[in-house]
């Protein structure tokens, strides 16, 4: 429970409680049940004093009362056999009555001496404090001295009330601390002060005592007898009076019912409204939030993302030309169904750009190479071939990829044999070549995976394919394995006339882009151009065309 105890003001004597909670009705009753079993705790605790207060002096009465009924045996023993002798004579009287008052005062000294002595030893081996007796329980008279008593129950009570609701290292504490070091301190130099100024006048009392006696030694012994036993007599007798007159007042405080804690308000509502959740810190914090997590979403994606996401990266990243660009597409062919899409059009892009970009020798085989698999060379080698052939050149699609053969089975063709028959020389190429749905275009599939891949592409018969379909075809367009995982790439690369790398957007890793880029700064792929695939439409060079895509 969130209770909070702290004084109105640093000199107030009032405590001001309060609390925070969901329902009103709730907090004000806890706080005014609270105080009340507060007040009925002191309540309770001064009376028990008062109990214990009149039974201690019930103790004293009645050993007074022995000693006075002994003393007044005394006297008429006396008066009986000293032939009824009442009073002593004037000198006796006089002496007698001035030893009566310096034994009063000898008394009263030696009380208030007892009282500070207790008051320093309990202020040195105790740390409650709370139950320091009055010195008027003593019969001591000193204002000063109660003042400081009474400022340091009181602080100690307030003092161990805040420590059952509030940590020590709480201001509040803090301060109540300093007020009871500080009154304990004033309070133990009083004490000391008063000890010492009454064993000066109980010396000096003693040694008149002591003349006085001396005197009475010189009485007759009749009249010192009398004199002694009136003076115990008074004594005694005034000791009980004071005794009585103690008991009344602890009985009438016990009658009286009342403590000096006072609940001077019962709880209230402290504000108009909720001061909890805070709504405009609440929104605010949300308002930050969503500017910020945005933000942060980007720059850990960057951070953690390896892969080329636009076509300025990719001229950034690399010095190898840019071919073009292909937008997303979820089908596999594009052609002949739909001639006037925006895909078709990037790969007659891709077509032209090959023509007239690279200068020189005409590039009659195309090889299609990437990274690794999954990144759409099959996808743009199927299609590449169609633009060209139906562009009116006689075209040849190599599935060169023996590893992982796909263009068959994205041109919609049974299984067979095909390039890796060709190579084991189980078959001649007139065998193996097979027709297309797209005017122009021939295939030769990769045929069934052979162990052995590397040592089919590296054989004479790989070079003997490409000089025969040379002489049948215009365009060759080879859709070989990818450079990043196997070699027969490298070995293939002594066929072709130019290579097109295929980079996927968000798939190619810019560690593959690295190792291409030594390569081609060390002259070891001949021509090469970049083909980034899969882009998103708005960001690639076919944004502007006016076709539209099904």
């Amino acid at each position: 429970r969130s209770l909070t105890v702290q004084p109105l003001n640093d000199e107030s004597s009032i405590i001001l409680l309060s609390t925070v909670g969901e329902v009103v009705s709730k907090e004000s009753a806890f706080l005014n049940k609270l105080m009340e079993t507060y007040i009925e705790g002191e309540r309770y605790k001064q009376e028990q004093k008062g109990y214990k207060t009149i039974n201690f002096i019930d103790k004293q009465l009645g050993n007074v009362s022995d000693s006075l009924r002994r003393v007044e045996s005394s006297m008429e023993s006396f008066r009986g056999s000293s032939g009824g002798m009442m009073n002593a004579e004037s000198t006796s009287d006089v002496l007698f009555q001035e030893r009566s008052r310096l034994e009063d005062e000898r008394s009263v000294l030696l009380r208030r001496k007892r009282y500070c002595e207790s008051i320093l030893g309990k202020l040195r081996s105790s740390d409650d404090l709370r139950n320091v007796p009055a010195p008027s329980s003593s019969g001591i008279d000193d204002p000063v001295l109660n003042n400081q008593v009474l400022e340091l129950t009181r602080l100690s009570a307030e003092l161990a009330a805040l420590n059952l609701t509030t940590v020590r290292s709480n201001p509040t504490v803090i301060a109540m601390e300093r007020k009871v070091k500080s009154i304990k301190s004033s309070l133990e130099e009083t004490a000391r002060g008063l000890v010492e100024q009454a064993e000066i006048s109980l010396a000096e009392l003693d040694r008149r005592i002591g003349g006085i006696n001396y005197q009475f030694n010189q009485l007759p012994e009749n009249e010192r007898q009398l004199v002694n036993i009136e003076r115990k007599q008074k004594l005694t007798d005034n000791l009980y009076n004071y005794l009585m007159e103690k008991r009344a007042e602890a009985g009438i405080a016990i009658a009286a019912d009342q403590v000096d804690k006072t609940v001077v308000d019962e709880a209230f509502l402290g504000s108009v409204g909720p001061v909890s959740p805070d709504k405009k810190t609440i929104l605010g914090g949300a308002l930050l939030v969503g500017l910020l997590l945005p933000v942060l979403f980007i720059l850990l994606r960057d951070l953690l993302n390896d892969s080329i996401e636009e076509l300025d990266e990719l001229k950034r990243l690399s010095p190898i030309p840019v071919l073009a660009t292909i937008p997303s597409a979820k089908r596999k062919r594009v052609l002949p169904e739909d001639p006037k899409s925006i895909l078709a059009e990037s790969f007659r892009t891709v077509r032209i750009n090959l023509q007239y970009l690279n200068p020189g020798e005409p590039s009659r085989v195309i090889g299609l190479t990437s990274s690794e698999s999954g990144e759409g060379k099959t996808f743009c080698a199927v299609n590449l071939a169609s633009v060209i052939a139906l562009s009116g050149k006689r075209t040849i699609l190599i599935d060169a990829d023996m590893r992982r053969p796909r263009v068959g089975d994205t041109l919609g063709l049974e299984p067979g044999n095909g390039l890796s028959t060709y190579l084991i020389g189980e078959a001649s190429v007139d065998e193996l070549i097979r027709p297309t749905d797209v005017p122009g275009l021939d295939v030769l599939t990769a045929g069934p995976i052979p162990p052995n891949p590397l040592e089919l592409v590296e054989g004479e018969r790989m070079s003997e394919l490409f000089d025969s379909l040379k002489e049948r075809y215009d365009q060759l367009v080879v859709d070989a394995s990818p450079m990043g995982l196997v070699s027969e790439y490298v070995i293939l690369m002594r066929h072709l006339d130019t290579t097109v790398y295929v980079v996927r957007r968000g798939q190619t890793r810019r560690n593959a882009l690295r190792l291409i880029n030594d390569m081609f700064r060390q002259g070891k792929l001949g021509r090469i151009d970049l083909l980034l695939n899969d882009v998103k439409p708005g960001q690639g060079y076919a944004q502007g065309y006016g076709y539209y895509s099904k």
